[in-house]
């Protein structure tokens, strides 16, 4: 089964008649596609997509358990320094190593 219909199968389960769910769905499945890829069997990012991550010439994949992200470099680097204080406030108890 793949990510997608997992997510979907999870929406199912809570309810469709569920107001937060229409949101929830619309986030998750709205603007979702597939992707396309080259004759080397590279993903072809959507143009629209780069714009709104802020990709131009580089980028880095991260990954995220059983799917990845791909951020511009430069804002993965705040992200990750919010979530390291977000962590820090949150659980500071959990031994963080950088």
């Amino acid at each position: 089964m793949s990510r997608m219909e997992q997510m979907a199968s999870a929406t199912d389960k809570i309810g469709v008649f569920d107001s937060e769910l229409d949101d929830l769905s619309a986030m998750l499945f709205a603007d979702a596609r597939p992707l396309t890829f080259d004759v080397a069997g590279r993903i072809i990012i959507p143009t629209d997509l780069l714009k709104h991550a802020g990709i131009s010439e580089r980028a880095i994949f991260v990954g995220r358990g059983n799917s990845f992200q791909i951020w511009a470099p430069d804002a993965f680097k705040a992200a990750q320094e919010k979530s390291l204080n977000n962590l820090r406030t949150s659980r500071p108890n959990l031994k963080i190593i950088v």
